[in-house]
């Protein structure tokens, strides 16, 4: 009768700790890697449909022109009536690295026309600037707090990391 007991104990030990295995078998690991998230933007439309993103900038760039019939440049010496122009591209790792988000509009930066986010939040990237990448001309000024509020970093071209800025930013604008 004894032996009978443990034994039961003993299956109800095994029992517990297969299901344990089990649980920690299918848990995901605290330094799992995340896909990263390439996006490009339209920011002289409201429409958030122009906001598109995917597993490569290749393939963002190929939505982005389907959704749009826009082609996205790099140089502001490119032209043509289907033409967008890239102003910065937004980085979640330093040395522009990581998921990003291109920031484009229908004219090339100038020095004064401003181009804004004003809640990174909205786009998934609150808090996680580590690196930007400008374009032609293009100088970013990134905020701590939504609506350009609180301290600033900028008006500067590409930066690789941001030592004293890095995810922090709430809101930015390009010009």
């Amino acid at each position: 009768m004894i032996r009978e007991s443990w034994r039961g104990a003993g299956r109800a030990a095994a029992l517990l700790a297969s299901l344990a295995v089990l649980v920690v078998g299918v848990a995901t690991p605290a330094n799992a890697q995340t896909r990263d998230e390439h996006c490009v933007i339209l920011l002289d439309d409201d429409d958030a449909a122009t906001a598109v993103c995917a597993d490569t900038v290749e393939a963002a760039d190929a939505v982005f022109t389907e959704r749009t019939g826009l082609t996205r440049v790099e140089s502001a010496d490119a032209v043509g009536p289907l033409v967008v122009y890239s102003l910065a591209t937004l980085y979640t790792d330093a040395g522009y690295g990581g998921s990003s988000y291109t920031f484009t509009r229908s004219s090339a930066c100038n020095g004064v026309t401003l181009s804004s986010v004003a809640n990174l939040g909205s786009i998934g990237m609150n808090d996680a600037v580590s690196s930007f990448f400008t374009y032609s001309s293009c100088t970013v000024r990134l905020f701590v707090d939504a609506s350009y509020g609180g301290s600033s970093y900028g008006w500067a071209t590409s930066q690789s990391s941001l030592p004293s800025f890095n995810d922090v930013a709430s809101s930015a604008r390009v010009r």
